[in-house]
């Protein structure tokens, strides 16, 4: 769906007329009106779909008008109760990010890393020896509060063993739950435990990315280890088990299709928990590393290596133009410039070259700026991050603009797709045929994604392919991507 079909489906929805959203935005109805008959579209000053979205989501309060986003957003009906949440998925699917991929790209760019520090004010409690049961989402959600704060009573931190592949309304359908479950494990890990994840397999995008989504903080600790099964399983049997071996352990179990009266057990029976920790042991034994998360140098190193080694199709999305297409007086200005060495080694094997003989396509979705942000000396360099950045003078851009036109012209599995400029956002996506897939942020540090699960790393790729197709891949888009990128070498000599 384009912009102007999303917004008569939302106006049409709230029974909202142009004037009352011009009203809300304080614009001239005549924009709305542009917007809705899609004579223009996505207007660059994001603020303006920021605030459509907050006012759609302020509106949609029926079950009926829920029910109706739920299935053109394919979101869980859950996640349309609270309206900052649903403020969020609205201005996402707005702006074009309506997939599984976008939106957990958006959440991994915007992510306020300084937030996550706070402690819960929740107090600690020691359970009795023995167990207790509980029923239903309500109690499932008390039986997770009570393992938290059995954890904070303990004398020191240990590993926490969790797999889950049961509905997960029972989280999401109470909205200050699902934030205090990620606040519960940030401060877990910042208190010195480890987690080890057994993820659901991926039969839903959906379902995939969400659970991705509500990890992430964690995930960003560096505290979390994630695995997932590389075979087929049986979908029908669902089960919950979280534990610490020796300390406690929480587990359900019900079948797909029925998410309520199941009951919930927590124990902190020695033996019993021990048993359930041997339980995860064996059935990690089967599994395959997920994703790994890496900022130090000498892990990001070995990160590139793996990558750069796989053979295949590389496609990739990035916020200007790529690394690997600089020419070899843009790689030394790179590298003449003073940074710590150990940004430097880094640098000197993100450069590497790309050999475009072994027939292997390369897909390289870049950001061309205009001839007036260039001149300004605003345009980042491919590998300027945190606080090292390296901005590119004119007469730099043209020669990388030259040889990425050589590239064009002498290799036939090299494409080069320009963005437009109100898709261009700071996260860098690249994955490497169906094996591999790295998701970057630059600011305020390099963190980069390495995921391995083949099921998420072919939704990436198929992310990235709709979004060249979507702005012309062909050979025919070909030819004009070499008259776009003459005429801006022409703008920059003049």
């Amino acid at each position: 769906m384009q912009l102007h079909e999303k917004l008569i489906f939302l106006q049409n929805l709230t029974q909202t007329s142009n004037r009352m959203l011009a009203l809300e935005l304080q614009v001239d109805p005549s924009f709305i009106s542009r917007l809705r008959t899609g004579r223009r579209g996505i207007p660059r000053n994001r603020r303006y779909i920021k605030a459509m979205a907050a006012y759609f989501a302020k509106r949609c309060t029926t079950e009926y008008q829920r029910q109706a986003l739920s299935e053109i957003l394919d979101i869980k009906q859950a996640l349309t109760v609270k309206k900052d949440q649903l403020t969020e998925i609205l201005y996402c699917w707005l702006c074009g990010e309506s997939d599984e991929v976008g939106r957990f790209a958006q959440t991994f760019s915007t992510l306020n890393l300084e937030v996550l520090n706070a402690r819960p004010n929740v107090e600690s409690h020691n359970l009795n020896a023995g167990g207790a049961v509980y029923y239903g989402n309500e109690g499932k959600r008390a039986a997770a509060k009570a393992f938290y704060q059995h954890l904070l009573s303990l004398d020191s931190p240990g590993t926490i063993y969790l797999l889950t592949d049961e509905d997960d309304s029972w989280i999401l359908e109470d909205y200050k739950f699902a934030k205090d479950t990620q606040d519960w494990g940030i401060d877990l890990a910042h208190r010195g435990f480890r987690f080890c994840q057994i993820t659901p397999p991926a039969s839903s995008a959906n379902q995939a990315f969400d659970s991705m989504s509500r990890w992430l903080p964690i995930y960003m600790t560096g505290q979390a280890d994630v695995y997932y099964y590389p075979r087929l399983r049986d979908n029908f049997h669902r089960r919950t088990l979280i534990v610490v071996p020796g300390q406690i352990a929480m587990t359900s179990s019900s079948l797909a299709g029925h998410r309520y009266g199941n009951a919930t057990v927590l124990t902190t029976d020695q033996r019993l928990t021990q048993s359930y920790g041997g339980e995860f042991y064996d059935y990690l034994s089967l599994c395959r590393p997920m994703l790994n998360l890496h900022t130090g140098t000498d892990k990001l190193m070995q990160c590139f290596l793996r990558f750069t080694a796989i053979n295949g199709t590389r496609i990739q999305r990035v916020s200007t133009l790529s690394a690997e297409t600089a020419p070899p007086e843009v790689k030394a200005y790179y590298l003449e410039h003073l940074d710590p060495a150990d940004a430097k080694k880094l640098k000197h094997l993100y450069l590497h070259e790309i050999d475009f003989s072994d027939n292997n396509d390369f897909i390289d979705i870049v950001h061309l700026a205009s001839a007036i942000e260039i001149r300004s000396g605003n345009i980042p360099t491919p590998l300027s991050y945190g606080g090292y950045t390296l901005h590119y003078t004119p007469e730099l851009y043209i020669i990388h603009l030259k040889n990425i036109l050589h590239l064009l012209k002498t290799h036939d599995n090299y494409h080069c797709i320009p963005l437009p400029a109100n898709e261009v956002n700071e996260i860098i996506l690249m994955v490497k045929d169906v094996q591999s897939a790295l998701l970057i942020r630059k600011s305020p540090s390099l963190t980069v994604f390495e995921i391995s699960q083949p099921e998420i790393v072919s939704l990436g790729r198929e992310y990235l392919l709709q979004t060249a197709e979507r702005i012309g891949s062909a050979q025919a888009n070909r030819m004009k991507t070499i008259s776009q990128i003459k005429e801006l070498i022409r703008e920059l000599k003049s």
